[in-house]
């Protein structure tokens, strides 16, 4: 089982999991108050994707968007819990936190490197003129030595 299939099926347990206990709350069967509900659906998103964009195999760029895109549900979990438990002068340091530990979390996650590295800052790297330059001489190299063979 691959990785994004596992990814798939875990987002969409999760929607199962919100819905069924949506309509437990709607038909009185249980008591759900709506803002931990969905402060619950975040934080599980933000779980889901962030281990994934840790795990996965990828390009920089793609690590990165699942673990910023998990950064973001958490902030939407935090935002969803404001005025139940968390006091309005804590929302801004939370998120803050967050934030930080979501780009900290993207830097260990591609080791420090650069997704947009260019060729040019590859060592040995060779700019156009220079491969030109060099694949005319060895092209006259090769018409003097199949000349010189001609000639013996």
């Amino acid at each position: 089982m691959s990785k994004k299939f596992l990814l798939k099926v875990l987002v969409a347990l999760c929607f199962v999991a919100v819905a069924v206990v949506w309509l437990l709350s709607a038909i009185g069967v249980i008591e759900v108050n709506l803002a931990w509900l969905i402060a619950a659906f975040a934080f599980a998103l933000a779980v889901i994707f962030i281990v994934y964009g840790l795990a996965a195999k990828t390009l920089g760029v793609v690590k990165k968007f699942y673990i910023i895109f998990g950064a973001v549900l958490a902030v939407a979990g935090v935002l969803a819990l404001v005025g139940t438990i968390i006091e309005d002068k804590l929302v801004l340091p939370i998120i803050a936190i967050i934030i930080t530990v979501g780009m900290l979390l993207c830097i260990l996650a591609v080791g420090g490197k650069k997704w947009d590295q260019g060729d040019n800052e590859v060592a040995g790297y060779k700019d156009y003129r220079t491969r030109k330059k060099e694949e005319e001489e060895a092209k006259r190299r090769a018409e003097e030595e199949n000349n010189d063979d001609k000639n013996v």
